[in-house]
């Protein structure tokens, strides 16, 4: 895998989630909010080679029908099971009572349709940040989401993807002792077999709050944990600040890669306003021999 430069996508992307198309290159499925300057959609770009990418469009094909009115369509996770590109994510309907958690398919990796109605909601934002993880033992079928300062939870899925199989379960919980982990959110599970461990990946606390955010890292020998905490992994530093949201693609040669979103302190905010312009960037992952993530520092 060659090098690249930060920020990949130097516009505003949060939360993206990204996967690669053999034969095509890599799509970026990013948030778009009420605060967000471009199209009002979940965000979809393409890239043959990591470092040129086109410009944002929409992914879904239309407004959901409970959503007409959605501004907030918030950290899409795509992935292909069999013949199907499914698209997870948090979405306010129109009733505006709360988020929910949304599914749209396609037969590629972008124009997506959603099902017709979203598989959970909330009355908060508890229903948020969906991650689908398909156990490579097992092939047990979860999703993970949350939290509004509650546990991040999982529900295993039937292999259809949109039928529940069992209760949620509370497998982390906010800890408000220890720096950025008050509010737990973002949840992405990846699996390496070489040591046999599910790692969980969580962002806190605050996307929105200059050094308050950063990726902490905890493992499971079970996708249903329990999970122990290993450390935080990236933080803010000279360059980038409120780093997290991320997702990791692990590519042909072995080698992962995480995705996530940050702040330039050079362009800090969406034009205009005092909000952050949250960049997709990316870093390479390393372990140690003993199956610690490392994240390569970057340029």
């Amino acid at each position: 895998m060659k090098s690249f430069s930060n920020p990949l996508i130097d516009a505003d992307f949060p939360d993206p989630s990204v996967i690669f198309v053999p034969g095509e290159g890599y799509y970026a499925h990013g948030t778009h909010d009420e605060f967000s300057p471009s199209i009002n959609n979940v965000q979809v770009s393409f890239s043959k080679d990591l470092k040129e990418w086109s410009k944002p469009r929409g992914a879904l094909r239309e407004m959901p029908k409970w959503g007409r009115m959605c501004n907030k369509f918030w950290a899409p996770h795509v992935v292909k099971v069999g013949d199907e590109y499914r698209m997870y994510y948090s979405a306010e309907p129109d009733d505006k009572k709360g988020m929910c958690i949304a599914l749209a398919t396609s037969q590629t990796p972008t124009d997506f349709v959603d099902i017709g109605a979203p598989l959970f909601s909330a009355d908060s934002y508890k229903m948020i940040d969906p991650c689908y993880f398909i156990d490579p033992k097992t092939n047990r079928h979860f999703l993970y989401y949350g939290s509004a300062h509650e546990p991040i939870r999982v529900i295993e899925m039937e292999k259809d993807g949109r039928t529940v199989k069992g209760p949620p379960l509370d497998v982390l919980y906010p800890d408000p002792s220890r720096p950025y982990e008050s509010l737990r959110e973002g949840a992405f599970v990846s699996y390496r077999k070489k040591w046999d461990r599910y790692y969980l990946w969580v962002s806190g606390n605050n996307t929105w709050k200059s050094g308050e955010y950063a990726v902490t890292v905890f493992y499971s020998d079970s996708p249903l944990g329990p999970f122990t905490r290993y450390g935080t992994v990236l933080k803010e530093d000279e360059r980038w600040d409120a780093p997290g949201q991320n997702c990791i693609l692990a590519v042909e040669d072995g080698t992962d890669i995480l995705f996530y979103h940050a702040v330039d302190r050079s362009d800090p905010y969406i034009p205009g306003t005092t909000i952050f312009l949250r960049k997709m960037c990316a870093r390479f992952v390393e372990y140690t021999d003993d199956g610690w993530p490392r994240i390569k520092i970057s340029h």
